[in-house]
C-alpha cells in the first residue's frame, strides 16, 4: 500500500523521498522522485543504502533527530527554511515536510531555496546601499538649505557691491538645482521600484561634481 502511495510522487514538482527506519536513529533510502534525484544528484544505486552512511553532513543539519521524532510520536513535522554544509563544501539551504507512512517509513518533501536565499541576501545589500544612500541625500538637503536661507537673510540687507548680490543669487540658484534633482531621485528611488541600484549610483556621481 505504501508503494503505492510513492509512485504517486514519482512526478512530483518537488523533492519525494522515503526512508525506512532500521533501528534507532537509524534510516535506509528506500524512495526518491525524479525531483529529488536532480536535487540532490543521488545514485541509484545507493537505494536500499543507509542515509547517514550517504549524507553524513545531514546529522549535523539535524534530519536524523528529527526523522526519529516524527517515528516516534506519528505527527508531521515542518522544517522551515535551513542551511546546510555538504562535504564538498557547497552550502545548500532546504525547506522540508515530515510525515510518518505505514508502520516504518518517513516521508520527506522538500524543495532546495538556495535561490530564494539568494535574492534574500541580494535584497539586505541593495536596503543597505539604499539607506546609505537617503540619508546621505537628506544630510545634504538639509546643508544646501540652511545655506541657501543664509544667503537670502543676507540679501534682505542693503549690499553696496552688486557683484556680491548676482554671486550669492548664483549660489541660491545651484543649491535650489541641486535639491530639486535630489527630490526627484529620491521619489525616483522610493516609488519606481527599479531592480538594480543604478538610479543611487547616477545620484552618486551628481554629488561629487
Amino acid at each position: 500500500m505504501e508503494n503505492d502511495l510513492l509512485k504517486l510522487y514519482d512526478d512530483f514538482t518537488l523533492g519525494v523521498a522515503a526512508y525506512q527506519r532500521i533501528a534507532p536513529n537509524k534510516f535506509k533510502i528506500y524512495y526518491i522522485n525524479k525531483v529529488g534525484v536532480l536535487l540532490d544528484n543521488f545514485d541509484l544505486n545507493h537505494l536500499g543504502k543507509y542515509l547517514h552512511d550517504i549524507y553524513p553532513e545531514l546529522i549535523a543539519f539535524g534530519l536524523i533527530e528529527q526523522l526519529e521524532e516524527v517515528f516516534l510520536k506519528n505527527e508531521e513535522m515542518t522544517i522551515p527554511f535551513r542551511a546546510y554544509e555538504k562535504p564538498d563544501g557547497k552550502i545548500l539551504y532546504r525547506a522540508n515536510k515530515l510525515k510518518k507512512i505505514g508502520n516504518d517509513l518517513i516521508l520527506n518533501i522538500y524543495n532546495d531555496e538556495s535561490e530564494t536565499y539568494s535574492y534574500i541576501r541580494d535584497m539586505k545589500n541593495n536596503n543597505q546601499r539604499l539607506n546609505k544612500a537617503l540619508d546621505m541625500i537628506s544630510h545634504d538637503i538639509r546643508g544646501q538649505v540652511t545655506t541657501s536661507l543664509g544667503l537670502i537673510e543676507l540679501l534682505k540687507q542693503e549690499f553696496d557691491d552688486t557683484n556680491d548680490v548676482d554671486a550669492s543669487l548664483r549660489i541660491i540658484q545651484r543649491n535650489m538645482e541641486n535639491i530639486d534633482f535630489k527630490i526627484h531621485a529620491l521619489v525616483h528611488l522610493l516609488f519606481e521600484k527599479t531592480d538594480n541600484i543604478t538610479d543611487i549610483k547616477n545620484w552618486e556621481s551628481h554629488h561629487n561634481t
